[in-house]
């Protein structure tokens, strides 16, 4: 397990403590989050922006993790496949997870001052995100103990349940983008006819 996705799992960890303790664990997140890259919409204090961005960004790495589950998912049925290939799914999938997890530190700092529909999407995306990875740890953890047996329904259903939180959880921040940029839209044109009524 690399380094990197041990620290998406103390991201994700308490990520998920913030989500249940709002108040007492932004404290915690922004002791062992890593700092990230702040954005432009944090200079300006437009966290409402920031998470947007944010969500975009997860966006992106949901749909990876998506292609790397249904591989996954494909390669539990085929009893001729090694070990190894699968492992190298599961660790690019948890790579995936660890990249979600660093931007939910972010989104769990700036979540006070964000909306209450991106408050719901921070927490789904906590939610999913730790189950993926329990799933995945709980794959490799079976792989490394029994290789020749992933056939056998625990670890079929690992894979099943990773494939289905993955395209959950890229269905989920998929909406939200797209919630974004509607609300946008309306608010530009609102802004609009109110300057036009104005004059």
């Amino acid at each position: 397990m690399s380094l990197k996705t041990l620290s998406c799992i103390s991201c994700i960890s308490f990520a998920m403590a913030a989500c249940a303790v709002p108040a007492a664990a932004a404290v915690a997140v922004a002791r062992a989050c890593p700092s990230g890259r702040v954005t432009a919409a944090s200079y300006t204090w437009d966290f409402t922006g920031e998470a947007n961005t944010l969500f975009k960004a997860i966006r992106s790495d949901a749909q990876q993790a998506v292609y790397h589950a249904d591989n996954l998912h494909s390669f539990a049925a085929d009893t001729n496949l090694v070990w190894s290939i699968h492992g190298e799914e599961l660790d690019a999938l948890k790579d995936n997870v660890g990249d979600i997890g660093a931007k939910l530190c972010r989104l769990e700092a700036i979540r006070r001052a964000v909306t209450p529909w991106q408050r719901s999407e921070i927490e789904r995306i906590a939610v999913a995100s730790r189950l993926m990875a329990d799933n995945a740890d709980n794959a490799i953890l079976y792989g490394n103990a029994s290789p020749q047996l992933l056939w056998e329904p625990a670890y079929r259903r690992y894979v099943n349940n990773l494939y289905a939180e993955a395209k959950s959880l890229a269905r989920s921040v998929d909406e939200a983008v797209e919630f974004a940029h509607v609300s946008k839209q309306y608010r530009d044109l609102r802004q609009a006819v109110e300057t036009r009524r104005a004059s």
